[in-house]
């Protein structure tokens, strides 16, 4: 999976204490959990199949559009703007010019950049295709955006201290919409604030911010859901506000503390670093509002479901995103990394009224999903669009300060949204030119056939449990919170364990990023040490390495808990009933720029495809789905003998058993290496000043001490450490 990745500062403060128990909560039976739990099933299908072939994968998806007939279902967390997207997205629009109804559900903060993409999109459905946006700003976000843009003069006060008549005034404009979680309003520059958040424009964020009290509020709060003349010289009159006046002073350094806020979203926080970031400009009764607090710390709740649904008869999901990356091998039109990565494909042989359910829970959690025409009305994208327009202006016309000059360069080169769309349209048919060019399909990998008599159940982690949003999970309290993906997982590793005889048994976890939730460290500490007996298991790991992530930062800290662990089961001593560890790791292929995104986890004879990863952003964050097959040793035979001849392959797989438990001074000194690898790489030499480089490494390693301290404590039982340990780093 990509994430929008940045480099920071770290955690200052730490909680030490709590009460520790050895005791291992004994999880129900899987058979009851997938009663309680799953989304839907058993599915009735006919020639099911595991995908592990990118191109079969994006070929499977294509036709499947292709031959659609009444409804196409989607939910992706990247929906890329590239050239196999390009192919799919001329699909979805021919579906819909036949009469098929097409739903597209994408992450807000992920997306949000392609907003005008999307408009188009909906454009050329004529009516049939809609797309929304998943975990839209809350209203507390929307109100303090508003409050952080508004000036004193706005409130008709000279003084700088009007902090109660500005929080006064928000309150009101927003008093229409207390009783609801979101809000379509704007005030002052809050729609600008917002557009510069999700579209990752600092600079933007932070001439909202700096221009307030100049800001011309009716035309903000008339939206943006035209682009007609007079909508355009709005725009046009307040874009050219935010650079009137500070542009080379207080602006340029708001820009760079909210730059480095984004940065430190990477090592995660108690509250949002972007709420850090605005809290001291925010009044004390905001910034002690538990609600926006809370809701500026899950910002980046992303939706990561893999979803194609088509007819409400076929299926497809797994760890794919809709993008170049995971539906090619390694050729001339991909850049960067190829995920290695599995889908599942289900032909149903009955319409699934259970999974077209899940999808219209998801379509229609009005709270947290936003159609596009809302999205437009509380976080309009026009300046953003149009920001190397407002800048090219003011090198043009001296610094902006020729105000006539910015006038006719604004005048000339504004672009709405009807133009932009026609660009998108352009790009479109450039996508698709290369695509039908360049592209060149190769089956790496043949299909797995899942077993006739194979039962297969539908999980979801999901955001919401009776109506109500969660924020993240308590430890061992895991289906409470709607986490019904590691619910299962925690019931599966007891049942490997539980089998009545010592014969060799395997769980597998073959999985991107390997950063363990407190829950998952404690069952498989407990598996390793002989506290839950597990006669005859051998728990194998294999993920990325260094040189394969995409993701150095989940590496860099789940080495530490790696050798927490490591150190733990030394400390027990050997038990003659516990399972046997085998960690392995990816290594690189010279000119492929492999990486591996599959989620793939083998229970002995179980297995589970998905979007979850083995981290704690799956678990405490972002939504995700899978399927949990039962009942299917050939497919479990054959994808755990695709692994092992993996394994086998010279120079593919390094295992790195031994290293997890090397010595703190060697595991510090890799830790500052990779500091400077990822210091060149995000924040350029000249940056950070060599005082600031040394004491980010000090607080790197004060953060992956932490992280050590805490497995350990987790280990033994201690619930305290359990829950301070996912919800400080839930965010990587």
């Amino acid at each position: 999976m990509k994430r929008y990745l940045f480099l920071c500062a770290m955690l200052s403060a730490w909680l030490l204490g709590g009460c520790a128990s050895t005791a291992l909560m004994k999880q129900p039976p899987v058979a009851q959990v997938i009663d309680a739990h799953a989304s839907a099933g058993p599915l009735p299908f006919a020639d099911g199949r595991v995908l592990m072939s990118n191109d079969d994968a994006f070929a499977a998806k294509l036709n499947l559009v292709e031959q659609a007939k009444e409804s196409v279902d989607l939910a992706y967390y990247i929906f890329d703007d590239d050239d196999s997207t390009a192919a799919l997205t001329q699909a979805l629009i021919d579906a819909a010019r036949r009469g098929v109804q097409v739903r597209l559900l994408v992450d807000y903060f992920s997306e949000y950049k392609d907003l005008d993409r999307f408009s188009w999109l909906e454009q050329q459905g004529g009516g049939r295709i809609a797309v929304r946006f998943y975990n839209r700003p809350t209203l507390e976000i929307v109100k303090d955006a508003a409050f952080l843009t508004l000036s004193c003069a706005d409130v008709g006060v000279k003084t700088p201290a009007c902090d109660s008549e500005k929080q006064q005034a928000v309150d009101s404009h927003f008093a229409a919409d207390a009783h609801q979680a979101f809000t379509n309003l704007q005030f002052a520059g809050s729609g600008v604030f917002l557009s510069g958040l999700y579209g990752k424009n600092p600079k933007l964020m932070a001439y909202a911010i700096s221009r307030g009290q100049d800001i011309d509020a009716e035309a903000l709060a008339s939206g943006a859901t035209a682009a007609d003349s007079q909508r355009t010289e709005q725009l046009k009159t307040l874009g050219k506000l935010f650079f009137k006046a500070r542009y080379v002073g207080g602006a340029e350094g708001l820009a760079a503390k909210l730059k480095l806020a984004f940065i430190r979203q990477t090592f995660g926080a108690q509250v949002n670093p972007v709420f850090d970031a605005v809290n001291s400009y925010l009044p004390l009764s905001r910034q002690n509002n538990a609600r926006a607090q809370k809701d500026w710390d899950y910002l980046t709740e992303f939706l990561h479901h893999k979803f194609l649904l088509v007819d409400r008869r076929a299926l497809i999901l797994g760890g794919r995103n809709m993008a170049d990356a995971y539906h090619m091998h390694p050729n001339p039109l991909a850049d960067k990394y190829i995920f290695m990565d599995t889908d599942v494909q289900l032909p149903l042989t009955a319409r699934s009224e259970a999974l077209a359910a899940s999808f219209d829970r998801l379509w229609n959690l009005h709270d947290m999903v936003a159609p596009l025409a809302e999205v437009r009305r509380h976080a309009p994208n026009d300046l953003l669009m149009n920001f190397k327009v407002l800048t090219a202006a003011q090198a043009a016309c001296d610094k902006g300060q020729d105000a006539a000059c910015v006038d006719r360069y604004v005048d000339r080169h504004f672009v709405p949204l009807e133009a932009r769309m026609q660009a998108v349209a352009k790009a479109q048919q450039q996508h698709l030119r290369e695509y039908m060019t360049k592209y060149r399909p190769r089956s790496d990998w043949a299909p797995l056939t899942i077993d006739a008599g194979a039962n297969i159940f539908y999980f979801e982690n999901l955001p919401f449990t009776d109506g109500k949003r969660n924020y993240g999970a308590r430890h061992n309290h895991e289906a409470e919170h709607n986490k019904n993906i590691q619910a299962l997982w925690r019931a599966a590793l007891q049942q490997v364990c539980a089998q009545p005889d010592a014969a060799p048994r395997e769980v597998l976890l073959h999985n991107a990023y390997l950063f363990l939730p407190a829950n998952l460290l404690q069952d498989i500490a407990a598996m390793l040490d002989g506290t839950r007996p597990c006669p005859g298991v051998t728990l194998t790991v294999l993920t990325n390495s260094l040189a394969t992530t995409d993701l150095n930062v989940v590496n860099l800290l789940a080495v530490w808990e790696l050798k927490a662990l490591a150190d733990h089961v030394r400390a027990s001593g050997p038990a003659g009933n516990a399972a046997t560890l085998r960690y392995l790791e990816y290594r690189p292929i010279d000119g492929a720029s492999l990486s591996l995104h599959s989620k793939v986890m083998v229970f002995d004879r179980d297995l589970f495809i998905g979007s979850s990863n083995a981290d704690l952003r799956s678990f405490m964050m972002d939504s995700n789905n899978g399927v949990f097959i039962r009942n299917a040793p050939r497919l479990v035979a054959a994808y755990r003998q695709r692994i092992h001849q993996l394994i086998d392959t010279p120079g593919r797989i390094a295992d790195d058993t031994a290293r997890l438990g090397r010595d703190k001074d060697q595991l510090s000194t890799e830790m500052n290496q990779l500091i400077d690898q990822l210091l060149a790489r995000y924040a350029g030499p000249d940056r950070l000043s060599a005082q600031q480089v040394q004491d980010l490494k000090a607080q790197v390693q004060a953060t992956t001490q932490k992280v050590y301290d805490l497995s350990r404590r987790i280990m033994q039982g201690d619930t305290q450490a359990a829950n301070e340990f996912n919800e400080l780093f839930k965010g990587i």
